[in-house]
Formats: structure tokens, C-alpha cells, sequence
């Protein structure tokens, strides 16, 4: 009899201590969380990709990040003389409870883009008798709502890997100047509605975050239990 209570007591024993490591490790089991996150972007519209910096509020099974594109680059180098700003919302839901070390998640990202690039290139006259040399300028605003899905691994107390990959509809519209180089010819210009062209977007996105409990901030402690 006192063989069978100890093996009931141990059992039992074994069973707090294991519940307890994990607690340990998960910095979100019992706690709304709040922090930062740095990640890489890529975007099928223009090819390009960013660099993001998001402010991010997890709530068990729900999380909301918003922040701007800080950095940007051409993922094939088509483009030489561009520059692109943004920002992003991204909302993401997880089935599986937010308080595992591996959480899968689904996700809906709107991500808009102001994107300006210019080139030289040769302009015909409108009578298409005569070329001369112009600065073609383009001013591009872009919409795009991504939905799809991703993975989330809290690796250490508070720092948390992420990826996902995902797609939707996007639409954009294009200003384009001709600023002539030449003082015979003067300068054209044409615009379009900021949503009068509509493609599919694809995205993809990595990035590392850093997220505290809010229970922890209000007692001043800065890290995670």
C-alpha cells in the first residue's frame, strides 16, 4: 500500500514539476504581452522587399502589430534609382493557444507602399517624328491585402522567430512624369487613381521580436517569467 502511494505521490510529483519547467520557459502562458519586432519583407509588387520595425501586442489567441518600412531593396536589382515608404498592420489569430513555445497562426497583413523611381530614357513627340532625351519620373501608391499563414518559436524568454507566407489582391496607380531635357520640348505628365489597376500580391516575411509581459512592467521587472 505505501509502495502504490509513493508511486501515486511521484507520479503526481513529476507531473507539477513538468507543467511548472514549461511555465518557465513560455513567456506567454499567463500574461498579455507587449514589445517589438524587426523583420524582413518580401513583396511581389515592383519585386522589392523591406525591412519593418513593428510594435506588437499579443493577447493569448490574438495579436496586433503596426509600424513602418524602415529600409528597402530591389530583390532582383531591375531598378536602380528608387526609393519606397511604408507601413503595415498585420493581425494574427492562433488556433493552437498562444502560449505554446511552437504556435502556428494565421494572419491577415495590409501593407501600403509610396514608391518613387526615376530613369532617363528617349520620349517621342506626340507626332512620332521626333525623340528626345527625358527623365521619366513615376510615382506609384500601393494597397495590398495579404492573407495566409505562419509560425511563431519562442526560443528564449521573451524572443520570439517568426515566418509566414501569404497572398491576396493589391491594387495600385502610377503617376508618370517626362521632365525633358532638352529646352524644346516641355514636360509631360499623366496620373491615374491610386487604386485604378488591380494585380494579385504575393509576401513573405521573417523577423525576430522581442516581447515583455504587461504584469512584469507594472512591477518594474523587466523580464519574463
Amino acid at each position: 500500500m505505501k509502495s502504490t502511494f509513493r508511486i501515486i505521490l511521484t507520479t503526481v510529483m513529476l507531473i507539477v514539476a513538468t507543467q511548472h519547467s514549461f511555465s518557465q520557459k513560455d513567456s506567454t502562458a499567463f500574461d498579455n504581452l507587449i514589445g517589438i519586432d524587426k523583420s524582413y519583407t518580401g513583396l511581389s509588387y515592383l519585386e522589392s522587399a523591406v525591412f519593418g520595425f513593428h510594435i506588437t501586442y499579443t493577447m493569448k489567441k490574438h495579436a496586433l502589430a503596426l509600424g513602418p518600412h524602415i529600409a528597402y531593396h530591389d530583390l532582383f536589382e531591375g531598378q536602380s534609382d528608387w526609393e519606397r515608404y511604408g507601413v503595415s498592420f498585420m493581425y494574427q489569430y492562433f488556433p493552437i493557444r498562444s502560449n505554446r513555445l511552437f504556435s502556428p497562426f494565421l494572419y491577415y497583413d495590409m501593407n501600403y507602399g509610396f514608391i518613387k523611381s526615376s530613369r532617363q530614357v528617349l520620349a517621342q513627340t506626340e507626332d512620332g517624328l521626333n525623340t528626345y532625351g527625358a527623365m521619366r519620373e513615376v510615382t506609384t501608391n500601393n494597397l495590398a491585402h495579404h492573407f495566409g499563414i505562419g509560425t511563431r518559436v519562442n526560443f528564449y524568454q521573451g524572443f520570439f522567430a517568426h515566418l509566414s507566407v501569404g497572398g491576396g489582391p493589391s491594387t495600385f496607380g502610377e503617376s508618370v512624369k517626362l521632365r525633358s531635357l532638352q529646352s524644346a520640348y516641355s514636360d509631360t505628365k499623366t496620373s491615374q487613381h491610386p487604386f485604378a489597376n488591380y494585380e494579385t500580391a504575393f509576401m513573405f516575411r521573417i523577423g525576430i521580436a522581442y516581447q515583455v509581459g504587461l504584469s512584469h512592467l507594472k512591477k518594474g521587472n523587466p523580464c519574463c517569467d
